[in-house]
């Protein structure tokens, strides 16, 4: 009983967390849906399981599926453990100089201003352009989404720009619609600025440090040989659901892109 009553509590708790996490954000939060059908489902599933595991042990071959699902699970649950840990440890603050600073997008809010998330990121690149002594170039990398009025690689501009960054050292990049597009297309705008190609080019990759490590290896994959990271920390109450979204996103990434 106590186990049932602390799991229905623990969908619960999930699906507040998802309504004040969107209430609280200026935009939309990532991946509230599956967190919010993952709530429902053990809710569900801790009102009706005695009934069910009673039901499954009396057919032998439903026995045979539940254990090899439970099995599977625990498998899974490991490997996205392990996951997450190297998301948490990856190093975030490299402070070397750098030739170019490649920003990556994170959304907009009211169709042209950036996120809190997004912000962290310029506002990291900023402090970054400041360490640097070799006048880096910035290249701000997002499209435009459907609910945005103009491409975020602008509103970012725009955003540096207010911040005091000089105009000519913004280069845009405002096609891409994922972080393997950032750098796809990013390339080839450092490589016609730069005249080099971007394995011989010094890159700065700044994002938020739970995006760290599917950067790094996404940019590796587009060529970036010479990349270094630096991150922002993520908003306190958009810990859980992002780290829990890149976990699986990290294996979307290795398997697809």
């Amino acid at each position: 009983m106590k186990r049932k009553i602390g799991t229905i509590l623990l969908g619960i708790i999930i699906i507040l967390y998802v309504i004040l996490s969107n209430k609280v954000s200026n935009s939309k939060v990532v991946f509230s849906i599956p967190l919010t059908i993952f709530a429902v489902i053990i809710i569900i599933a801790a009102i009706i399981w005695d009934y069910m595991i009673e039901y499954i042990i009396s057919k032998p071959a439903l026995k045979v599926i539940y254990r090899c699902v439970k099995y599977g699970m625990i498998a899974i649950s490991i490997l996205l453990i392990a996951i997450e840990g190297i998301i948490i440890c990856y190093p975030k603050k490299d402070i070397s100089n750098s030739e170019y600073i490649l920003v990556l997008g994170a959304g907009l809010y009211n169709g042209n201003l950036p996120t809190v998330t997004l912000r962290g990121r310029l506002d990291a690149a900023i402090e970054c352009l400041d360490k640097n002594l070799n006048n880096s170039k910035i290249v701000v990398s997002g499209g435009q989404g459907k609910d945005e009025e103009i491409p975020e690689a602008e509103a970012m501009r725009n955003y540096l720009i207010n911040s005091g960054v000089p105009e000519e050292n913004i280069l845009t990049e405002d096609k891409s619609a994922n972080t393997n597009e950032n750098f796809k297309y990013s390339k080839a705008i450092i490589e016609n600025n730069s005249g080099k190609s971007i394995g011989n080019v010094n890159v700065k990759v700044v994002t938020t440090d739970f995006h760290t490590f599917r950067s790094r290896l996404l940019a590796k994959r587009n060529g970036y040989l010479n990349v270094t990271s630096y991150s922002s920390p993520t908003v306190w109450y958009l810990v859980p659901v992002n780290y829990i979204r890149e976990g699986f996103a990290v294996v979307k990434s290795i398997l697809f892109d």
